[in-house]
């Protein structure tokens, strides 16, 4: 089935909305293409009507047996005016119109149609005969099928069809794009695929479409000739296009990026001038900031360094705690580079075209009231094998993060501002040897748990607390 044979065709550019939805779809490595099949529905569509409806259909029994209650389940069936053909399976000839669903059993990987709008719609049989089409499937608006189109009227017309293609783009990460600059396709550029005994050469169209003919199976590099302080990648913050295998008759959909050079990376400083070892980011061009919008997000860990990559020329804000997190793990409000409260004060971070700004510094000032406190923990007999968690539960704001110190010590950060339950539990190993374990007369449980201890932030004097875990008991 075609479906099959473009296994790789949505890779990139539904891959942010399959995770912004909790869908997972195949990456799937470039597979034969033997041509439209008999029971493929393939064609290009105007949606002229929608409607939301839902069905009943059996739950799964969590025992052997016939399913035994009624689930509804939310469908959407969109009617598409059909605009031409690919593959139409038993759809007689003159028929104009076709019903193609998504939801169900597909959850939140079924496509989202707008009205009026065109696309090339790839499908699959569901219950009851209905057509389903995914955001896993190749599905997408006609014009992002400029590489598409070509390969799928060849097919039908039973032509060669190419063994790599696809489209070539400048971009930026998202969120930074220029306001009212969309992506670019790259026209006129010189592009190679090599392996070790083989190499290709094509050009883009002024559509930044390309094409490879009759390549043979192996491990191919791909290069171009970019503009300057450009690079390839197939995706933003997926780093520099690697190398990938192709089997013999293979027609292999492969989108790439042009990203930008510029680098921008520094480190979060607190108080003493010392990275923080926690930080969260975001960064905006200058004119785009918005409390209620994300930017490109990064993050500073245990390294102290963040990290910014494939950054365009341009004017940058880089905010610290957007949205104003109580955060006991980097207790700092809202803080704009190079260390400033509010967004009037902020300095514009400058990015020439190609440029690597390396050594930033954004310092945070006057931390909420904190303080530290040390948890001990201790068992009353023998400790036994197994997982333990330790944690601290706010009455207010986030959670603290627990450090572990030693062997049985633990370090947290509270704000004076609230109180924290603070808690630890064993899972209890159950591997372990039945004389650890198991008695004649006693099977102890899977969890041991010690009793929570209540701390306040503001008690300055209590700087270290011990829970204990009791023995184990028999669980019969």
């Amino acid at each position: 089935m075609i479906l099959r044979s473009f296994g790789a065709v949505a890779v990139l550019w539904l891959l942010l909305a399959s995770v912004a939805r909790g869908c997972t779809c195949s990456d799937e490595p470039p597979g034969q293409c033997p041509g439209l099949q008999k029971d493929d529905v393939v064609f290009i569509g105007t949606v002229t009507a929608l409607e939301d409806i839902s069905y009943a259909e059996p739950s799964t029994p969590e025992v052997p047996g016939p399913p035994v209650d009624i689930v509804a389940s939310r469908l959407t069936r969109y009617r598409f005016q059909i605009d031409e053909r690919f593959a139409s399976r038993d759809i007689p000839e003159d028929a104009t119109t076709i019903d193609i669903f998504s939801g169900g059993e597909d959850g939140d990987c079924g496509y989202r149609f707008k009205l009026n709008e065109r696309y090339v719609v790839f499908t699959h049989e569901g219950t009851e005969g209905r057509l389903f089409s995914t955001i896993c499937s190749g599905t997408r608006p006609l014009s992002d099928a400029r590489a598409l189109l070509p390969q799928l009227r060849a097919m039908r017309k039973g032509q060669r069809v190419a063994s790599v293609f696809g489209i070539l783009r400048r971009a930026d990460p998202p969120f930074l794009a220029p306001e009212n600059d969309p992506s670019d396709p790259l026209a006129n550029i010189s592009l190679k695929i090599r392996s070790q005994y083989d190499r290709f050469q094509t050009n883009t169209n002024r559509y930044g479409v390309f094409t490879f003919y009759d390549v043979h199976e192996g491990v191919y590099r791909f290069t171009a000739d970019l503009p300057p302080r450009t690079e390839l990648t197939q995706k933003p913050g997926a780093g520099s296009l690697t190398p990938f295998r192709i089997p013999n008759g293979a027609c292999y959909e492969y989108d790439v990026l042009a990203l930008p050079t510029g680098h921008i990376r520094g480190s979060v400083l607190g108080p003493t001038g010392k990275p923080v070892p926690l930080a969260s980011l975001e960064l905006y061009r200058e004119q785009s900031y918005s409390e209620a919008r994300p930017g490109l997000w990064g993050f500073q860990g245990a390294s102290g360094v963040f990290d910014f990559d494939h950054i365009g020329p341009g004017h940058y804000i880089l905010v610290f705690n957007r949205t104003n997190r109580v955060d006991p793990n980097t207790p700092f409000a809202r803080t704009f580079y190079p260390g400033v409260a509010d967004l009037d004060d902020a300095k514009p971070i400058v990015l020439k075209d190609g440029q690597q700004l390396l050594n930033l510094a954004l310092r945070l000032k006057n931390p909420y009231p904190n303080r530290s406190l040390r948890v001990h923990l201790k068992w009353q007999a023998t400790r036994p094998s197994g997982k333990v968690t330790v944690m601290a539960k706010a009455d207010q704001g986030d959670n603290p993060a627990a450090r572990e110190l030693a062997d049985g010590t633990y370090e947290f950060t509270l704000l004076e501002s609230a109180n924290y339950t603070v808690a630890a539990w064993e899972d209890l190993n159950p591997e372990r040897g039945a004389e650890d374990r198991h008695s004649s007369s006693c099977t102890t449980s899977e969890r041991l748990d010690a009793a929570p201890i209540v701390v306040s932030g503001s008690d300055l004097g209590t700087k270290e607390i011990t829970l204990s875990f009791a023995s184990p008991v028999c669980a019969n």
